[in-house]
């Protein structure tokens, strides 16, 4: 439960809500529907990956598990600030193309550096099987996929205000997990 939790966080699809219906604005019903099932399908496959070939990664790179917790947690540091004192990222959906593949949405917003160094971490640190980062990710990104689809109505009810309150607490959240981890590579390391 609490890799799906913290999943959760890191991925954060109430965040990315804004964003995705900013870049998807134009598609109808069901070009929206197959667009979301496409990128959350992308940022599966990604994370899976960093998840399945993070540890001989990090074991050829030489990186302490101390590293690995400093530097994820920093990365989760930043970006939960970014959720907590910046606004949304919609303002530049105007990039981006009409319909787009893999990017901007599966990377960096679904699968963006925070959710792939946390996957790389729970193999790791956690020693989590590949199995169990797996399922709590399908898990995560079906609620993802819920969320998303759902946009367009959570929109129209919490508007725009409602969905920044909601981004900026749970970056909140991401912050302490972050400090958290932080720390605890720096007890670590100090050992």
């Amino acid at each position: 439960m609490e890799m799906i939790l913290l999943l959760f966080l890191v991925i954060d699809p109430f965040g990315n809500l804004p964003f995705v219906l900013a870049i998807l604005r134009r598609l109808s019903g069901p070009a929206y529907r197959r667009a979301v099932l496409r990128e959350i399908a992308l940022a599966f496959v990604i994370l899976l990956l960093f998840a399945a070939a993070g540890e001989s990664l990090f074991g050829y790179l030489n990186i302490s598990q101390s590293s690995l917790r400093i530097s994820g947690g920093v990365i989760l540091f930043l970006i939960s600030l970014k959720m907590i004192f910046q606004s949304s990222e919609a303002i530049f959906a105007d990039r981006y193309a009409e319909n787009p593949v893999l990017v901007p949405i599966a990377v960096p917003s679904i699968a963006g550096p925070a959710a792939v160094t946390t996957v790389m971490i729970l193999r790791s640190q956690q020693q989590a099987s590949l199995s169990e980062v797996a399922t709590a990710l399908a898990v995560v990104l079906a609620v993802t996929v819920l969320i998303l689809l759902a946009g367009r109505p959570i929109k129209r009810m919490l508007g725009e205000r409602g969905i920044l309150a909601l981004e900026k607490f749970m970056g909140l959240l991401l912050n302490l997990v972050a400090v958290n981890m932080i720390m605890l590579g720096l007890s670590d390391w100090l050992k």
